[in-house]
């Protein structure tokens, strides 16, 4: 004889298979497509720039060629400028996106589960984390921060390759 057990489970009511198991909070899809969504800023946060920096390098060249027309410095350094400035909006906006999504992810953690493992906490800790060898001093540094002034310089370099090009003082030799 088998005898089903069934009752009524209201709206964020927590959900569990069997009373020996932990119960599962009724918004835990909610919270894995924000982790999922996280995850996917953060690869955007460093793909964009990586990739303006080859395109730039490229525009850079043109601009500041010996055999490079005016009208082509003109462009090439223009649109490396624009290029330069286009990816640190970008930077700024996904990581915007993704610290949005940390801090509420580490919200969701300390009132479901009592511990984070996103947003400031996990930053502290990963921080505080020492990274042996010679180079691991980099570590220590914001990557944030660091890319932002890299992206900078390069449009700075473009807008020093725009003004030669207006002055019409040529290429660098």
């Amino acid at each position: 004889m088998l005898t089903v057990l069934a009752r009524t489970v209201r709206e964020n009511e927590p959900v569990t298979t069997s009373p020996n198991l932990p119960t599962t909070p009724p918004d835990l899809p909610v919270y894995q497509a924000v982790a999922a969504r996280r995850m996917q800023w953060d690869a955007l946060l460093w793909q964009v720039p990586s990739l303006s920096l080859a395109a730039q390098a490229f525009l850079l060249t043109v601009a500041f060629g010996p055999d490079t027309s005016r009208t082509s410095r003109l462009l090439a350094s223009g649109l490396a400028v624009v290029a330069a400035l286009l990816s640190l909006h970008l930077l700024i906006r996904h990581r915007q996106a993704e610290v949005t999504d940390a801090h509420w992810l580490a919200e969701y953690e300390l009132q479901h589960f009592g511990i984070t493992a996103h947003g400031p906490e996990w930053r502290d800790r990963r921080n505080a984390t020492v990274i042996p060898g010679h180079l691991g001093a980099l570590a220590r540094i914001p990557a944030f921060p660091l890319w932002q002034a890299a992206l900078s310089l390069f449009g700075v370099v473009g807008l020093i390759a725009f003004v030669l090009a207006i002055f019409d003082i040529g290429s660098l030799r």
